[in-house]
């Protein structure tokens, strides 16, 4: 390296001081002999592998009052798991239990009226039954008496003490039906008002329901955002909840892309117990620094706090990957480079590496299959040297 670094800065002094001469001197390139070049490769190999993960929830929910007011009581704290439909917090209902009440005793009024009505309304069909009765036996009993008042078979007086009867028995039935309209209308009206008492008890009971904040999901409680006392609205989250079934996130390397898909069955490892994990989600894009994709692991039975730390054991499967020889890597501190030979010229080219198969070393990115590499006298190489073989 500082011979490289001397040289670098020698070839820099020449330049600068030759910058006032008319002529400058050619700088000669390096020529390097016996260089031996081999193209990336593509090998398969067999590989499993492990990956950190992270316990996640299956979704994340803010869980905010649909009416304001004070938070008169608190349930749980973070990290209780909870049910569907559990009261977690109680708003103060003190303003909206007056309206369900005064609805209630509506109702129980209306109920009243309608009983009594349909108390009377009864008795009016028993006397309309009996005044339809009556009025039948009047009106026939005219007919007949009209056929023999014709034929001067009754007298005069006899036949107007018949009429008089049915016109009476008509005029009872009609007063009776009058009657019963009458309560059926009183009826009607009654009913419309209990219909409108009702949906105020139930737009009032709702408003109620809605002081008891539930978990709309099984789960855990993420955070508890607002403490007892204080005045919480719609736009106030009061907890963040976290549904169950519980994942584990996770980053894996690219060269895994295509073999591991949704279904595919991995181990994770959480607080000392393997459990048997299935991949539900994949990326559909890498992370271009890491070259990694995240996938999503359904593990049915784990119990563990969202955020614990998990690994994510990847099967035994044949993967492909671009490849070079051990002797091709040349590395500078922490950094890894290879020198890519074209048209006999060593360009260097920064790589990122990945696990050794056998005397080979797989490059995660920056080489393409088929490009030719220096495996050879690499140390001896600088970029923009001539190569002969």
């Amino acid at each position: 390296m500082a011979k490289r670094a001397a040289l670098a800065l020698t070839l820099f002094l020449l330049t600068a001081s030759c910058g006032t001469e008319e002529k400058a001197e050619p700088i000669k390139v390096k020529a390097v002999s016996g260089v031996k070049v081999e193209p990336a490769q593509v090998i398969t190999f067999t590989k499993s592998d492990t990956f950190s993960g992270t316990v996640i929830p299956d979704k994340q929910i803010f869980l905010s009052p649909k009416v304001s007011g004070y938070l008169v009581k608190v349930n749980v704290k973070s990290g209780d798991r909870v049910k569907k439909g559990e009261v977690l917090a109680v708003i103060d209902s003190s303003a909206i239990k007056p309206d369900v009440e005064k609805a209630k005793a509506g109702i129980k009024e209306v109920n009243a009226a309608l009983k009594e009505l349909d108390k009377a309304l009864k008795e009016v069909e028993a006397r309309k039954q009996a005044a339809e009765a009556n009025y039948q036996l009047a009106e026939k009993t005219y007919n007949r008496f009209k056929k023999l008042l014709e034929a001067e078979a009754v007298s005069k007086q006899k036949f107007d003490e018949v009429a008089a009867q049915y016109r009476a028995a008509k005029a009872n039935l009609e007063a009776v039906k009058a009657k019963e309209a009458q309560i059926l209308a009183k009826k009607k009206v009654l009913l419309a008002k209990k219909q409108q008492v009702e949906a105020s008890l139930k737009k009032a009971k709702a408003f109620l329901s809605y002081t008891e904040l539930r978990s709309p999901v099984n789960g855990i409680v993420l955070q508890k955002l607002i403490d007892k006392g204080n005045l919480v609205s719609p736009q106030t989250p009061v907890f963040k909840i976290g549904s169950l079934p519980l994942k584990v996130r996770a980053y894996i390397d690219d060269i895994y892309a295509g073999k591991v898909k949704v279904g595919t069955e991995v181990k994770v490892k959480v607080q000392g117990r393997t459990y048997t994990g299935r991949v539900v989600e994949v990326d559909r894009s890498s992370d271009p620094v890491t070259h990694k994709f995240g996938v999503k692991v359904l593990v049915e039975e784990l119990n563990a706090i969202p955020g614990t730390y998990a690994v994510v054991e990847i099967p035994s499967l044949k993967v492909e990957a671009v490849a070079v020889p051990k002797p091709a890597i040349y590395r500078v501190g922490a950094l890894e480079y290879v020198f890519v030979v074209k048209n006999g010229i060593a360009h260097l080219r920064f790589v990122k590496t990945g696990e050794e198969v056998g005397n080979m070393v797989i490059i995660l990115s920056g080489l393409h299959p088929g490009e030719k590499v220096a495996v050879t006298k690499v140390e001896d190489l600088v970029d923009g040297a001539r190569v002969e073989g």
